[in-house]
């Protein structure tokens, strides 16, 4: 059992009332573990899990996202073990439209988590696993767990994903609803340099590679047949050869010779306008999921860690302070990315073909695709504390 591994016996309650309770110990909660602990802040991490398990899934971390990341001094950490494309390759029908310079990492969300936790552990970071949280008390702040354990703490921070435990008790009870949108993902035994973007109707295929021999296969399908939400649910070659072309298949062999191939349904929650209540702030999926559509989820996570936590640093104790500064520099920003993964998505799958002429000139011809790329990509979470301040 590694040694940041906490059990409790007990019953009796913990006192953590100087911490940060951190609810989840995804990216979002990792990456504020590491910003709290670089800046002398008590915290400590609750995960639901056992452990902290990643089915496979690649990620893409564009500049916005990388810039917190060397904040942490975690940059070459991730690089050495990850992919580190320099061109974007865009394709219709198997036909190069354009291609871009980027300045990205992609990787495994295996290999990101590791470097997050690893970072954390060595700043003597806590982390308690088996703690789903079931009550949190607003005035008293005592948190409540599924195990009968039971903590007082200084705040929570809801880290806790698109189902979020905290949001639905305290924020907004409707459950996540169907985006229309399903998933394929795999990772294939083959060597790739560039990321490449495959644009077809109602579908579109992006591969990228994760290490010097692995590459992401992540193939987003518009249908209404509606598929759970759950990154473990595998998938067949026979449905996915009914749901992409031949010609993709054909592109990607070694999807043939995979048996670990996976599909899940892509869910949304309503906006909200509040990213905090009284003792507890939401970050990541548990305030804004999106659909998947310009590779931000990962990097949005990143920069609410680094604002909040920054923030923290900055107001100390006085959350009022902090969440109010929070809320007017993310929900801008959030609501922006939120609108351009839509509009990206509908993009993607045009079928009307002369649209989709129109589409390919304009990606062509145009510098469309750098220009809104970099109004997303050039951000930094420091930046915009600074003009708060």
């Amino acid at each position: 059992m590694p040694p940041f591994y906490f059990i409790r016996h007990n019953c009796f309650m913990e006192d953590y009332s100087k911490h940060i309770a951190i609810i989840g110990a995804g990216i979002s909660g990792l990456a504020l573990g590491n910003i709290l602990k670089k800046n002398n802040i008590p915290c400590v991490i609750f995960e639901r899990y056992p452990d902290i398990s990643e089915h496979g899934a690649g990620i893409s971390i564009s500049p916005n996202g990388l810039t917190v990341l060397e904040e942490l001094n975690l940059l070459k950490d991730l690089k050495d073990i990850s992919g580190n494309p320099k061109q974007a390759i865009f394709y219709s029908n198997l036909k190069t439209i354009t291609q871009i310079d980027v300045n990205v990492i992609t990787t495994s969300r295996k290999s990101l988590y590791k470097v997050l936790l690893d970072k954390y552990i060595a700043m003597n970071g806590e982390i308690f696993f088996n703690h789903q949280l079931i009550d949190f008390n607003l005035d008293n702040k005592n948190i409540l767990f599924s195990n009968n354990l039971s903590y007082k703490v200084s705040h929570i921070a809801a880290c806790d994903g698109i189902r979020s435990i905290c949001r639905e008790k305290f924020i907004d009870q409707t459950q996540p609803t169907y985006s229309g949108y399903s998933v394929w993902r795999a990772i294939l035994d083959k060597e790739q340099t560039e990321i490449r973007f495959h644009l077809g109707s109602n579908f579109h295929v992006v591969t990228y590679p994760i290490s010097n021999n692995q590459t992401s296969f992540v193939a987003a399908i518009k249908t209404d047949k509606e598929e759970k939400d759950s990154w473990k649910q595998k998938g067949s070659i026979k449905d996915l050869e009914s749901d992409l072309p031949i010609e993709i298949i054909q592109e990607y062999k070694s999807l043939k010779e995979n048996d670990e191939i996976y599909k899940w349904g892509v869910y949304i929650r309503p906006e909200i306008d509040l990213l905090f209540k009284e003792n507890i702030t939401f970050l990541g999926d548990a305030a804004h999921p999106i659909v998947p559509f310009i590779g931000q989820g990962g990097c949005l996570a990143l920069e609410d860690a680094s604002i909040f936590g920054n923030l923290v640093s900055l107001y100390k104790n006085d959350y009022l302070k902090i969440q109010e500064a929070y809320k007017r520099i993310r929900l801008p920003r959030v609501k922006k990315i939120h609108y351009s993964s839509i509009s990206q998505g509908r993009l993607n799958h045009i079928k009307n073909p002369i649209l989709k002429i129109v589409r390919n000139f304009m990606m062509k011809y145009t510098n469309i695709i750098s220009i809104t790329t970099n109004k997303i990509w050039n951000y930094n979470p420091s930046s915009e504390i600074k003009k708060i301040i």
